[in-house]
């Protein structure tokens, strides 16, 4: 629009020849092409106002892009990413999980027990023939073996029936009600009835031969080294499985886990809202952040920060970790978490920039505004904008105390009672105040409105910040602070009399006495005077205040 078709673009949901028609209703963010009227719908969204998301299986701008995901996998309608359903993981969810993981991506460890291993879509654990348990850890109960301990035994009573085979007595080295125990410490073959004869306290016997073997965990030709990292059972054959930097007893294997872990082998981590050894510490974070499971180390969503997230961005920032500079303008306000402007009314555009020529408003800005005090209007309704300063349908009144600027939506920020002026919100500090608010006293030797006013007390003695009456110190007074203490008096104001004796002056700032004729004491009234011998002559007049005896001596 405008004389050249170059001064301005159609201004927002306006089109056309002239921009004189008016765009449909575009919903999800979508934006009205100025020519044509159609819209141009956010990916992930279609149809002639956006209203219907992409049907399954398309994604992107007008969702023109067929989805790659597999097994079932479901994709994001805007980027397309896919969401695994239990049991499968990779970009297209073409990657059954491995074994010992389960869940959505393949993102579970399980811990099942005695070789049981895990659905890979369930936590539910497979249990081994002669074991049961939601973790396999049990074997079948006396009486019963086989899968899922289903089978009964045909053991005579008191015979042992292996909870594996159903073979009726225990194999050498075996004993307990389903021969799920090995021979107890010192003691091998049938039954469990012979004594081993090992030499060293870490070595034990077979529970089956009766040979000697280093004990669990120990290794070496005479069973003195313990198992490295990692090792562990008799002879350190047996690996350890503990996971996310766990380490294992050399003995049993069981694993020691690490801050921030949990569970038989370490897989687990901590809960949400809890961190360090064994999860016991409560998390801190604020607005449901996550904190990090072994440090407890709050990860603040955009738009929060602080070491808790205890605090929103400051103004004029957003993002995550609140790096983003806002780029709103004309009192728009800035998203704390994406950095989005919500614009103020009569102001459009991404970052709040275009709004309608001084003084015109409504379709294509064609009618004249009527608003007073150099005001401009809406360019929706006409309704006036005021400049900073006024408000009222036409920005005929100005501010009312205590606020100021556009809309009078500014608070006055000034200290000490202080008005403001009603269009920039300056403070007018009252006498004795200074600064931006009025925070700040006058500096020291200057005093009134504005500090500007220079004291005019001497010795450098401060003045009152308001009046700039000069407030004397000790031993001094006057309208000036020139004049000395006199008649004996001393101290702040010359307010406190002196109390000397036997004619001694006082310290106009101390009060203390300054004795003489031969007194003595804190009040020269101890001693007596000296007396005026027989030849002795008086001080020559007018070298002080009085004549005074001089020393005699004899």
């Amino acid at each position: 629009q405008g004389p050249r078709c170059a001064e301005y673009s159609c201004a927002r949901r306006t089109l056309g020849l002239g921009c004189q028609e008016i765009c449909p209703e575009c919903d999800h963010g979508a934006s009205c092409d100025p020519v044509l009227g159609w819209c141009r719908c956010t990916p992930g969204w279609m149809g002639p106002t956006c209203l219907q998301a992409c049907p399954a299986g398309l994604y992107g701008v007008d969702c023109q892009h067929p989805c790659v995901c597999q097994n079932g996998g479901t994709c994001d309608p805007v980027s397309g990413h896919c969401l695994c359903p239990e049991g499968w993981a990779g970009l297209a969810c073409e990657q059954e999980c491995l074994p010992g993981h389960f869940g959505a991506s393949c993102q579970h460890s399980c811990d099942c027990l005695n070789g049981g291993f895990c659905n890979p879509r369930t936590d539910a654990c497979l249990c081994p023939a002669g074991w049961g348990g939601d973790r396999c850890q049990s074997p079948c109960p006396p009486g019963w073996f086989g899968e899922a301990c289903a089978q009964r035994c045909h053991c005579s009573p008191g015979t042992a029936c292996h909870h594996v085979t159903g073979e009726c007595g225990c194999p050498p080295g075996f004993t307990g009600p389903g021969c799920e125990q090995a021979c107890p410490p010192g003691t091998f073959g049938k039954d469990c009835t012979q004594r081993c004869q090992c030499p060293s306290e870490n070595q034990s016997c077979d529970p089956t031969m009766g040979t000697c073997v280093c004990a669990a965990g120990y290794h070496g030709s005479s069973c003195q080294q313990r198992c490295p990292p990692g090792r562990f059972g008799p002879g350190c054959e047996q690996q350890c499985v503990c996971h996310n930097g766990g380490s294992c007893d050399a003995a049993t294997g069981a694993c020691h886990c690490p801050a921030g872990f949990l569970g038989a082998n370490c897989s687990l981590t901590c809960p949400q809202g809890h961190f360090g050894p064994n999860c016991v510490r409560a998390c801190e974070c604020r607005g449901g952040a996550a904190c990090d499971p072994v440090t407890g180390t709050c990860s603040c969503p955009p738009g929060r920060t602080g070491a808790h997230c205890e605090h929103g961005c400051p103004k004029n920032q957003f993002g995550m970790g609140c790096k983003g500079a806002c780029l709103c303008r004309n009192g728009g306000l800035c998203h704390p978490a994406n950095g989005s402007c919500t614009c103020s009314l009569g102001w459009t555009g991404p970052h709040c920039e275009q709004a309608c020529p001084p003084g015109r408003y409504g379709a294509a800005c064609h009618l004249e505004c009527s608003c007073h005090n150099g005001a401009t209007c809406e360019p929706t309704t006409g309704a006036c904008h005021c400049g900073p300063g006024f408000y009222g349908p036409a920005c005929e009144h100005p501010c009312p105390p205590g606020f100021h600027g556009a809309g009078c939506r500014g608070v006055c920020q000034c200290q000490h009672g202080a008005p403001c002026h009603p269009v920039t919100g300056q403070c007018l500090c009252p006498a004795g105040f200074q600064g931006q608010s009025c925070q700040q006293g006058c500096e020291r030797g200057f005093f009134g409105e504005g500090c500007r006013q220079q004291c005019a007390c001497e010795g450098g003695a401060p003045c009152d910040p308001v009046t700039g009456l000069c407030l004397c110190p000790p031993g001094r007074t006057g309208t000036t602070c020139d004049l000395e203490c006199r008649g004996g008096r001393f101290g702040p104001g010359c307010a406190l009399r002196c109390d000397c004796g036997g004619g001694a002056d006082c310290d106009p700032v101390s009060g203390q006495c300054h004795c003489v004729d031969g007194y003595t004491g804190p009040t020269c009234r101890e001693g007596a005077p000296l007396r005026l011998p027989e030849g002795a002559c008086l001080a020559e007049p007018g070298h002080g205040h009085t004549a005074r005896l001089l020393p005699y001596h004899l």
